[in-house]
């Protein structure tokens, strides 16, 4: 990475989720917002029966719970307001 990209994703966090890098293969980049977690048992039991009652698959379920986080919220609002 040069210091350049760099300066540019300080500059603005997200810049670097906008292009694929020419290095990244397009698979790898396709699924960049894949995530994998291991989970104590209470939290996936939890987790499973709350999305269930809610009718929302995995996905919908982790992506309710960071965009509703208050501190997660945060940090989105300032990315905004530094884009």
């Amino acid at each position: 990475m040069t210091e350049q990209e760099r300066q540019e994703i300080k500059a603005n966090p997200l810049a670097s989720l906008e292009k694929r890098p020419s290095d990244v293969n397009p698979e790898d980049w396709k699924n960049r917002g894949l995530i994998h977690a291991k989970l104590a048992r209470i939290n996936y039991t939890s987790a499973f029966i709350f999305f269930t009652r809610m009718g929302w698959s995995w996905s919908s379920g982790i992506n309710h719970l960071i965009a509703t986080n208050p501190e997660i919220q945060q940090i989105q609002k300032e990315l905004q307001e530094n884009a």
